[in-house]
């Protein structure tokens, strides 16, 4: 039952469930609701615009590579995008929805039990944790092994 709850909301896409956890966070951290909305707003406007932009990029870039192994004769598999494209991927996979409230919880315990004096304000870069499990995940088809990877990888991090 929890598997098909968790596998419904992710099915929904990170363009939907971004601002929808942006709203939520928003509004938990005591803003109006009207500046909630207005925010997930702009986190799923900017979220399609990077995807258009990637996806014009890769379609710009790949021939281009492509033209240029075969002009210099060298054998090139992969075009290495750099955090621009590689951070909205992460947002995109099956394990970031749950990959943000869980390193913001590994953060929260390391500051009570004062493992730590770091308190995470830009949940931004949470996407190195997520790109970690979400590596994880799809490396070994386990998603507990994914959030697994969040959790050790945030716990380092903090």
């Amino acid at each position: 039952m929890f598997s098909e709850i968790m596998r419904y909301i992710l099915d929904l896409g990170p363009t939907v469930m971004l601002p929808i956890v942006i709203i939520i966070f928003s509004k938990i951290l005591g803003m109006k609701l009207g500046d909630c909305f207005k925010s997930g707003l702009h986190i799923g406007i900017g979220f399609v615009g990077i995807g258009l932009v990637i996806g014009l990029m890769l379609d710009s870039i790949g021939p281009a590579a492509k033209a240029m192994a075969e002009h210099f004769q060298i054998n090139l598999h992969v075009i290495d995008i750099g955090w621009p494209g590689s951070s909205p991927m992460t947002w995109a996979s099956q394990i970031a929805l749950v990959a943000i409230p869980i390193a913001i919880a590994v953060n929260i315990f390391m500051l009570v039990t004062r493992m730590t004096r770091v308190v995470n304000v830009d949940i931004w870069n949470i996407w190195h944790m997520t790109f970690t499990g979400a590596m994880l995940h799809i490396a070994t088809g386990s998603y507990w092994i994914g959030i697994l990877g969040v959790v050790v990888h945030a716990a380092f991090v903090y």
